[in-house]
């Protein structure tokens, strides 16, 4: 593989080759909409039979051409962060 700048593209967290492919999509086979993102959720409410208050953002991911790892970061990770601690609260208030 050609090597690039560093700023340019990111090294490999697994093998640290500088072939990084940013940008790419996770596809969730299940959904019919194939243009959104795959998201991650987090349960404000787990407790709830009904309305569990679940908190979705989309997600990002890059690939490395040369050993393949994956790495998958939440689009808006405040949000999710966000609902955790109100989850903790809610945990400590029962």
């Amino acid at each position: 593989m050609p090597e690039t700048s560093p700023e340019i593209t990111p090294r490999c967290l697994k093998c640290g080759s500088d072939a990084m492919v940013p940008d790419v999509r996770l596809i969730d086979r299940g959904e019919s909409d194939m243009r959104k993102p795959a998201e991650v959720g987090l349960a404000t409410k787990p407790d709830a039979i009904l309305f569990k208050g679940e908190v979705r953002v989309g997600t990002a991911a890059q690939v490395c051409g040369d050993c393949g790892f994956v790495e998958v970061y939440a689009t808006e990770p405040h949000k999710i962060w966000d609902a955790h601690i109100d989850r903790l609260a809610r945990s400590l208030e029962d």
